[in-house]
Parts: C-alpha cells; structure tokens; sequence
C-alpha cells in the first residue's frame, strides 16, 4: 500500500510537470496605430503558429502590456485557412482577453513566442515586466521565438547574470534594408526608435542577416539555435516555420 501512494505521488508530480511543460506564452501589443498608419500584431504572424501550438497539444495563452484587447492587423489576401483561424472561438477568446503581466505565472510555460508588427516598438520592447516574465521563461530552459519584426522586443531582456538575452545567440531579424526599402507603416524606419539590427548586434547577438538579392535562401533567413534555444526568422513568411521548429525542440526536450 505504501509503495502505490508513493507511486500516486511520484505520477501526480510528473503529471503537474508535464501539465507545465504543455503552456506556450505569445506576446502581442496593445498598441494598434504607428502615429496614423495602422499597425500592431500582424495577424497571420500569431495565428499560424497559435493554431500549430494549439494543434500539437499545447495551452496558448497570450500576453500584453495591459491586458484586455491585443491590437491585431492585416492587409493584403485572406486565405481560408488563415481567416478560419481569425474567426475561430478561441482565437477570438485569447486575443480579446489576454492577461496582462501580473497574471502570468512563468513556471507554467514552455516557451514564449513573439510575433512580427511595429506596435511592439511602442510598449512592449520598454516593458521591463514582459522582459522579466521572458527571461525566467528561458532560464527555465524554455524556448524563445521570433518572426520577422518580433526580435525588436528581445533587445532589452536580460538574464539574472545581467547578460543580454541575445547575447551570444545565432538568430536572425528582419533586415534594416528592408525596413528602408518596404515598411510604410513605419514611414521607411523614420517613425521608429531605434534599429533593430543594428541594437541586437550591439546587444552581442550573432546576426545572420540576409541581403536583398539573398532573400530566398533559408540558411540566411531561418535560424534554429538548438545549443541556446532559439529560433528565428527574417519574415512574416517564416512565422509558421518558427513555429514548427519551436515545437519540434520541446518534443525533443523531453
């Protein structure tokens, strides 16, 4: 009878470690307009890989600086798979009502995940308590990933050593040329801060940055650190690759 309640409890903490494990945290804005251009999240960067988290087993919550409504956008084609994720109950459900950093309990999550858009440059990357809340997420051996414009919020999170997040990680942004070149809603970069490229690799990041005419080629515009544990891509494109590859490293975690 001893030896199967202490089974019972060795099981039920095994259990409660797994249920943990099962969590992954992605961050969006609340912010939804750079100065009178629409802006935010953009959407198929969030839920194609909330629907692939989803799809593989794992609880989605996700977070902002306020709580409440995440500030999402969209332009260009809607494909079907892409508008039934948008219309979906529980798309709609987490997004309209993501936790605000006081309810996150980081012991919960497996990973966090930041999606691409210009309103993260405007509360999220200043916001030391999502900073916090991802960088006890990844000092739990948890898992960090980025599309495109999502790697501008990693550049002021730092590990209880005082490091930088980035230190030292090979990842991937999107390119300051492109921002030059294609970004009107940041007025070409005008209406931005700082730049990304440019502060990561001050924060010690190993950047592998594509060029214009070197766009199409993977190895410069997907990058999956499997010793730091993280995963990144140039481009809005690259979101549901991220995706895959952040599941696939917690599979092999276990």
């Amino acid at each position: 009878m001893k030896k199967y309640w202490v089974f019972a409890v060795l099981l039920l903490i095994a259990q409660g470690a797994f249920s943990q494990n099962k969590k992954i945290l992605i961050v969006s804005t609340n912010r939804d307009t750079v100065v009178t251009n629409a802006s935010g999240t953009f959407l198929k960067e969030m839920a194609y890989p909330f629907q692939y988290f989803t799809d593989n087993g794992f609880d989605v919550d996700v977070i902002t600086p306020k709580g409440g409504k995440a500030a999402i956008y969209h332009w260009g084609e809607t494909p079907e798979a892409l508008n039934k994720i948008w219309k979906s109950d529980l798309f709609i459900k987490k997004t309209s009502n993501t936790l605000n950093p006081t309810q996150v309990n980081v012991k919960e999550y497996a990973a966090v995940f930041y999606p691409s858009g210009h309103g993260q440059y405007f509360d999220v990357v200043e916001d030391e308590r999502i900073a916090s809340i991802s960088g006890k997420i990844y000092e739990n051996k948890g898992v960090v990933g980025t599309a495109g414009h999502g790697a501008a919020s990693l550049i002021n999170i730092r590990l209880s050593n005082g490091m930088f997040l980035v230190e030292g990680k090979r990842m991937t942004c999107f390119p300051h040329w492109a921002e030059l070149k294609w970004m009107n809603i940041s007025n070409y970069g005008k209406l931005l801060a700082f730049d990304m490229e440019e502060v990561l690799r001050r924060r010690g990041a190993n950047l592998v940055i594509c060029m214009e005419e070197t766009r199409t080629n993977k190895d410069l515009t997907l990058v999956r650190d499997d010793k730091n544990r993280i995963v990144t891509g140039s481009f809005a494109s690259s979101a549901q690759w991220v995706a895959e590859q952040m599941v696939a490293m917690l599979k092999e975690r276990k």
